[in-house]
């Protein structure tokens, strides 16, 4: 299930970034930061969601270090 919700974000953010007008950065924060509190997250998808903030232009949080 976080899968397919990580899946939306990235494919919503990739339009909204060549749309600046359009993004409302307080709400993808926010859905952004509700997963990433979500247990069990694998690193791979922790990743991800640091990745979409990084499109956001959000400072980057600190993030556990990931092993191969």
């Amino acid at each position: 299930m976080l899968k397919t919700e990580i899946e939306q974000l990235e494919k919503a953010l990739n339009v909204l970034v060549h749309r600046p007008q359009l993004i409302r950065r307080d709400y993808w924060t926010s859905q952004i930061d509700g997963l990433l509190e979500q247990p069990g997250l694998s690193p791979q998808d922790q990743l991800r969601l640091h990745a979409l903030r990084d499109l956001l232009g959000l400072p980057a949080r600190e993030c556990a270090a990931v092993s191969p």
